[in-house]
């Protein structure tokens, strides 16, 4: 099947051809026809299964070129995960013949240039709940005329911190003229109760529940005591030797410290954290994209906005306090049919976390040792070191 078949002109489908992308997924093709109807969806998927294109395409296709007002609203629950989603559409705005302007707009961001650049007048704008409010508010953003709204990472975006900020952006738009979507990898009871409060009657529901977390991704871990998980992690490192890791830790304010280790290790590391500038968050991304620095450490935060290809390891250096954070954590690699790894260095009472989480997602995380360089079974491990002791 190719984008033609599921309603997506020649012009996008080059422009997807040109970067390598020529078959739709799983959700683009359920969710793509849905939107391009007009019916409002509600989209569940795995994290790296092409979301983010299966609601950009349509609305690109959608979009009217020559009007020079707002179109389309798309809101992130990061700013990480905005700047990614603005990239991609950047992509489909330079293809030859696309006549479609995407802004990015963010808070913590210079709100100035900001207003400058909706004087551009961008059909598309991308980016946090509470920024776009404020310049809707400021009339900077003509809301009046918007016809798609889509919540990316619904679930969080529909949490109480965000909830109010996004029910009043739907207020300023007309309930005639726009429709919402959802998107996001974990869609719950709460969620899909949210969504009434904002949704027309009967939107298209998609949901593959067949694969939660992508299968080409394997699962260990290795338990041991708190005051080893640096030098496990040290070793897995230096073992495997990832060209791209991430390493997830519970508690943000940590993360500069981490990094400071790891660094004083002679290893190659960067940090994404809430208290971090715009600018600084996105130097450390750059320089991962790049290959200047291989370990990136982030909290759940950040988990769901990092959308890099590429990432060999996820290693979990605290273990995730719900199940959605193990599962957005893993996601991070084994992403588009490639394999990953996701190791999570527990403590003894933490192992009854991880069989929770393989009961959950119907995985199964294999307990390991590292030794010599590898991930090794305990129990044989365990017979070589007895070996070597008698001898």
């Amino acid at each position: 099947m190719k984008f033609t078949d599921i309603g997506i002109d020649e012009k996008l489908s080059k422009c997807l051809e040109k970067n390598g992308i020529t078959t739709p997924t799983y959700i683009q093709e359920k969710s793509i026809p849905e939107i391009l109807k007009g019916n409002e969806v509600i989209a569940k998927s795995e994290t790296g299964s092409g979301k983010t294109l299966a609601y950009l395409l349509p609305i690109y296709a959608m979009v009217d070129g020559t009007k020079r007002t707002t179109q389309a609203i798309i809101l992130a629950p990061t700013h990480e995960l905005a700047i990614q989603v603005h990239k991609e559409a950047q992509i489909l705005s330079e293809g030859e013949g696309v006549n479609v302007r995407a802004a990015l707009i963010i808070g913590g961001a210079n709100i100035i240039r900001q207003m400058d650049k909706l004087k551009e007048k961008p059909q598309v704008v991308i980016g946090s709940a509470g920024r776009i409010l404020d310049l809707i508010k400021k009339k900077k953003i003509q809301a009046h005329t918007c016809e798609t709204i889509v919540i990316d990472e619904a679930d969080r975006m529909l949490e109480k911190i965000n909830i109010e900020d996004i029910k009043g952006i739907v207020k300023t738009t007309l309930q005639s003229k726009r429709k919402i979507h959802l998107f996001s990898a974990s869609i719950g009871a709460g969620t899909k109760a949210a969504a009434k409060e904002i949704m027309g009657e009967n939107p298209s529901v998609i949901e593959k529940e067949d694969c939660i977390l992508p299968k080409e991704i394997e699962h260990f871990c290795i338990v041991v005591e708190k005051r080893d998980k640096i030098v496990v992690l040290r070793k897995i490192i230096a073992g495997l030797k990832p060209r791209r890791a991430i390493v997830f830790i519970n508690d943000p304010d940590k993360i500069e410290v981490m990094v400071e280790k790891l660094k004083y290790h002679s290893l190659k590391a960067g940090g994404i954290y809430g208290a971090a500038h715009k600018e600084q968050r996105k130097t450390v991304m750059n320089a991962f994209l790049e290959g200047r620095i291989d370990i990136l450490v982030a909290s759940d935060i950040g988990a769901r906005g990092l959308d890099f290809e590429g990432i060999d390891i996820v290693v979990n250096l605290d273990i995730s306090e719900e199940a959605v954070y193990y599962q957005h954590r893993a996601g991070r690699t084994g992403r588009n049919g490639n394999e990953g790894i996701v190791i999570s260095i527990a403590e003894p009472y933490e192992r009854k976390m991880l069989s929770k989480y393989e009961r959950e997602f119907g995985i199964k995380i294999t307990e390991k040792v590292m030794a010599l360089g590898k991930l090794s079974d305990p129990e044989v491990q365990k017979s070589k070191n007895i070996r070597k002791r008698e001898k």
